[in-house]
């Protein structure tokens, strides 16, 4: 990925902050690369390794949250730390700069985010310059992002905007040897929706394809025969990616470069419309609380969220806030979907987002991202006239909480030591056997893997992502059945 930071000067240490505490940062990953060499990863990769020595080694554990910067200074301040020379005085001078990210000065630790799990203040910061603004990025920025500044599909979602789908996309134990795909479809199963078998299917933004590859190998092939599977994307490199992948899979594809919130199809034209982690790359408005009360919205964009506000009779807060983030276009796709949907047609539809209050922004390397507000989805949904049904993710897929697997920070810094000794190595989920079997010998080599409950948000919030499964009222009644001991007993409804 190419980070958008600006070069830092080295930090001045006056009195001031030679009286702070120095933190260590928790996701740091040390890799013993010889006797006397040990490698550490800054967080903006166009930063080369730290390369330190036996004197380096020991200043890093020295950050305990204790000493002070000042004791650092002393103790090793005019040593070499480094192979080329550098001092620790050149370390405490750059490590706590938001490009190196390896620790924090401050009297008390950075303050959590809303799940305590991530230390948020020097987070913040390379987030914002990851991202090139401040605050609300405008309302064409995240499709503008897709169509032009997505080139390649190589390393988009180890890098850029990693995603649960692509964290599962091999067999996973904490997936009881399954992927995301796989899961996916056999859950639609059990829901009964492969009956009636949809004619058409559609998944909307589908990254590299793995869904699709995996689906099919959930489905028998006189399951998939008859099933067009169209992929919809803004990316081009993409769409390419997700054809060949359907194509070896076995699926009958095709695809369309489009905008999710505006599709080039027929009405009344989908059996089955599939959306993975979408929702929150779609059109967000920043309103403001005179816009919304006076019903006149200052352009036409802030018009249009206006009105769906004021025709769907949305239950906002009796507060509003002076300006707050309104999902506009997950809105519109909700409206398409009703339209190119045939009756009896289903969406499913999983993201992460909030049921209380307003969407904040997410902050991801080149473009920013805003959660999804599922009690306005849902109230737009319903007055649409779907039938709607909502779970959390993990409970949707029956997850196991207590599989432990490798903090996905410390994944990047291995993907990194790997990079340079010309090892591969993926950003995927991994147990600490499923590790071990990836980097064999290497595995003790590196200090400081650590690992999390699939459920603990410090792993990667599973619980914030959420299932929203949508059918359209007029299909013609179909078999139901219940199955006991190998036998289905059916009924009609």
């Amino acid at each position: 990925m190419k980070l958008t930071t600006v070069p830092q000067a080295p930090l001045e240490l006056t009195d001031e902050v030679l009286a702070l505490r120095a933190w260590r940062m928790p996701d740091m990953v040390v890799y013993q690369h010889a006797p006397d060499e040990w490698w550490v990863t800054p967080l903006d990769d166009e930063l080369p390794l730290i390369r330190l020595n036996r004197v380096g080694a020991e200043l890093l554990a020295a950050i305990d949250g204790q000493a002070s910067v000042g004791v650092l200074l002393q103790k090793f301040g005019k040593w070499v730390c480094g192979p080329d020379g550098e001092t620790g005085r050149w370390h405490l001078e750059r490590w706590s700069l938001p490009r190196y990210s390896l620790c924090y000065f401050g009297m008390e630790p950075p303050t959590a985010d809303r799940h305590g799990a991530k230390w948020d203040l020097l987070l913040q910061q390379i987030r914002e310059g990851w991202s090139g603004r401040h605050g609300f990025e405008g309302e064409a920025e995240l499709s503008a992002f897709h169509v032009r500044e997505i080139t390649k599909r190589e390393g988009h979602f180890d890098t850029v905007e990693t995603t649960v789908s692509h964290l599962f996309r091999e067999p996973c134990d904490a997936l009881q040897g399954s992927t995301y795909g796989r899961l996916l479809a056999k859950h639609l199963r059990r829901l009964g929706w492969w009956t009636p078998k949809p004619r058409y299917l559609v998944e909307v933004g589908a990254g590299l394809g793995y869904v699709a590859r995996e689906m099919a190998k959930e489905l028998l092939p006189f399951e998939r025969q008859g099933i067009r599977y169209l992929f919809l994307d803004l990316a081009k490199p993409f769409l390419e990616s997700q054809l060949a992948l359907a194509q070896e899979a076995g699926w009958r594809s095709g695809g369309m470069q489009a905008n999710a919130e505006w599709w080039p199809l027929r009405d009344a034209s989908v059996d089955l419309v599939i959306d993975n982690e979408n929702l929150a790359d779609m059109t967000p408005v920043q309103l403001s609380r005179e816009e919304v009360t006076s019903n006149r919205g200052a352009t036409p964009l802030h018009q249009e969220a206006v009105d769906w506000i004021r025709r769907l009779r949305l239950p906002l807060e009796g507060n509003l806030p002076s300006e707050f983030i309104f999902n506009l276009g997950p809105v519109r796709f909700l409206a398409e979907l009703w339209r190119v949907l045939k009756p009896g047609g289903r969406a499913v539809l999983i993201e992460f987002g909030i049921e209380d209050g307003w969407p904040s922004p997410v902050k991801l390397p080149g473009h920013t991202e805003y959660e999804v507000q599922y009690t306005h989805l849902r109230h737009a949904a319903r007055w649409l006239g779907f039938q709607e049904r909502y779970v959390e993710l993990p409970r949707f897929f029956g997850l196991r909480p207590d599989t432990r697997l490798l903090c996905t920070g410390a994944a990047y810094a291995i993907q990194r030591v790997c990079a340079a000794i010309g090892k591969p190595f993926a950003i995927r989920a991994y147990t600490e056997g499923e590790l071990l079997k990836v980097l064999g010998d290497m595995l003790p080599k590196l200090l400081g893997c650590h690992y999390h409950e699939l459920i603990d948000p410090a792993w990667f919030g599973l619980w914030d992502f959420k299932v929203l499964l949508l059918e359209k009222p007029g299909g013609t009644p179909r078999a139901s059945y219940q199955e006991t001991k190998g036998f289905r007993w059916y009924s009609q409804r």
